[in-house]
């Protein structure tokens, strides 16, 4: 019969199954744990708290109509004094907009609640018909003269009269409902600290038991695999060594076990092999070898090696008169074509100098940028002699725009990017009349997909852009800005601001119809915005060798930030030449991609 092999899979798989079951029934309880509390939550935050808010409101509405009517009552005026005028909307208006939210939220109280809301809406009803009998008796000038009616509205009216005493029933009904429905908070509040310390219990315990377990599996999967492999690595170190162990690995019943059996087997097949090898090397070609399979490649290699060997003696000579000539054709033929490649290289430069000329061509000079933003800098330092990074500075209908982008990619298909993206969102710019930047980022995205024909489908097609917009108002002193994938940073009195991007690419066939957002910023004097691509802080020096990171490139901004622009973009320069030069063999790191910082100083 055989034997049942506890394989090292199922070893692993039973851990690993009673450690998964483990976390599930833990993950089971957590999340009913937090389904419970955000229902209660939910009802304190939907049902409670605004029922409390709407009753507080309530009752104030009939304090300050208690005291209207008071004044209506004793205080003789027209019918339009504001006085009156506010009663009539208190009563009218503002009571019954109250109700009516209360109603609303009454659906979700308990039946007894919903009763004492009706007790409440009865005597509020009793207590407006005394209202409309104070203001139908003294509803003119001439009424007050009646001694009569003033006398006996008034004397209604007093503070221990009818419509005090109704109010004051009215109040002490509202706030017996108000504190029941605090007292609804308070209970399931309690509820639901007490479901979460039941939770807090259930995970101390079970970390302890998966603790416990995790360490017990462990230590039997050190002994029952880790021991044996240790084994096999030692036999196989001295196979790669070309010694042959002295002693056979133990079976241990599992899938090492079936690879020490193996293992022999390859040890001794390769002994008979080594010593057929060793008869053939000595030049005894007639020496008997069996081939341990059909499938020994190195057996039959080794018989055809023993057959060729002789024949391969003669033909040495003429193979290797044939192979001289060979390769001194070969050298004449890689010497006509590295002068080939020479005049195609300098072809290529020079059309990739054209091309910096044409991309220098789309770009702002220094003298529009210097009359468009005067407290501002360009920090611009492409990788190669074209660039992936372009930038953006244009006044359209008094307003500047300006813009850093970073398209996919670097030198000559980082430029083709470029174009197109600065096409793409020029012709943006001129179909949007509100200049919303976040319906430019979307018109560019649309016209630059179309341009680069980019489906969704197309895998091996993933260009793009991540860029950040921004139209700046100078008179308004705002700054509406939207990004893609590409931040804004505010410095004000040294403090850092962060306004976040969509993280949505420009031209992404993932998402065709992308939706961005704008964010409108009010600034104050000396605020300083920088936006820029991901080259500065991604670039490697250092004596590690690492990136200059987004953390170091913060702490430089703002510790520049109230300084002048000329020389902000002077420091940025000569911190990535430090950074770039610092190395231990003394060789300065290879830029890793195009560089650029746009820095603008509001006035005000």
């Amino acid at each position: 019969m055989r034997r049942l092999r506890f394989t090292i899979s199922r070893k692993i798989g039973f851990g690993f199954a009673v450690l998964l079951l483990t976390t599930l029934f833990i993950f089971v309880i957590t999340y009913e744990t937090l389904r419970t509390g955000r229902g209660i939550n939910d009802k304190i935050n939907t049902i409670y708290n605004p029922s409390v808010s709407s009753l507080e409101g309530l009752k104030s509405s009939v304090l300050r109509s208690r005291t209207l009517i008071n004044m209506w009552a004793f205080v003789q005026s027209r019918e339009d004094t504001k006085e009156k005028m506010s009663l009539v909307d208190v009563v009218q208006i503002e009571i019954p907009a109250i109700k009516g939210d209360i109603d609303k939220l009454s659906v979700n109280w308990s039946e007894a609640e919903r009763r004492k809301k009706e007790r409440i809406y009865n005597e509020l009803d009793k207590l407006l018909v005394m209202y409309d009998k104070v203001q139908s008796t003294l509803g003119d000038m001439e009424s007050y003269d009646d001694p009569f009616k003033r006398f006996s509205m008034t004397e209604y009216a007093e503070e221990d009269g009818l419509i005090f005493e109704q109010a004051r029933i009215v109040i002490e009904s509202i706030n017996d409902l108000i504190t029941e429905q605090r007292t609804n908070v308070t209970s399931i509040s309690v509820e639901m600290i007490q479901s979460f310390n039941k939770l807090e219990g259930y995970l101390r315990n079970f970390g302890i038991v998966l603790f416990v377990f995790g360490v017990i599996i462990a230590i039997f999967t050190a002994r029952s695999i880790t021991k044996p492999a240790g084994s096999l690595k030692q036999i196989l170190l001295e196979l790669g060594k070309g010694k042959f162990p002295h002693k056979a690995v133990v079976d241990t019943g599992d899938e090492i076990g079936e690879m020490s059996i193996a293992l022999d087997q390859l040890v001794s097949g390769l002994k008979r092999t080594s010593e057929f090898a060793n008869q053939v090397g000595k030049g005894n070609f007639l020496t008997e070898y069996e081939p341990l399979s059909e499938e020994d490649v190195l057996g039959n290699a080794l018989l055809l090696m023993r057959d060729g060997l002789r024949r391969n003696e003669q033909e040495l000579e003429r193979e290797v008169q044939d192979r001289t000539r060979e390769v001194v054709k070969q050298k004449n033929k890689i010497e006509k074509q590295n002068e080939q490649r020479k005049e195609l290289l300098d072809n290529i430069t020079a059309s990739i100098r054209y091309a910096k000329r044409l991309q220098e061509n789309i770009l702002p000079s220094d003298n529009q940028v210097a009359e468009l933003l005067p407290e501002s800098f360009v920090f611009y330092k492409p990788k190669d002699i074209v660039s992936g990074d372009f930038y953006l500075v244009r006044e359209v209908r008094e307003k500047i725009l300006f813009s850093a982008v970073d398209c996919t990619g670097h030198g000559v298909p980082g430029a083709f990017m470029s174009l197109v993206g600065h096409n793409s969102l020029n012709r943006a710019i001129i179909t949007n009349h509100n200049l919303d930047p976040a319906k430019i980022l979307a018109d560019l995205s649309q016209y630059a997909t179309e341009a680069m024909n980019t489906k969704a489908h197309d895998s091996a097609n993933r260009d793009g852009m991540d860029m950040a917009l921004c139209v700046y108002d100078k008179k308004a002193g705002t700054i509406d800005y939207a990004g893609a994938y590409s931040p804004l940073y505010l410095i004000r009195n040294k403090e850092l601001i962060i306004y976040k991007p969509n993280k949505i690419p420009i031209a992404s066939p993932d998402a065709p119809s992308a939706d961005y957002t704008s964010q409108r910023i009010k600034l104050e004097p000396n605020d300083m915005i920088y936006i820029f691509s991901d080259g500065y802080a991604d670039q490697f020096g250092g004596r590690k060798g690492k990136k200059f990171f987004y953390s170091p490139f913060r702490k430089m901004l703002i510790n520049i930030a109230e300084l002048g622009t000329t020389e902000q973009k002077q420091i940025i320069a000569e911190r990535m030449n430090t950074w770039r030069s610092d190395s231990i063999d003394g060789k300065k790191h290879e830029q890793v991609d195009d560089m650029l910082i746009i820095g603008v100083k509001h006035v005000g």
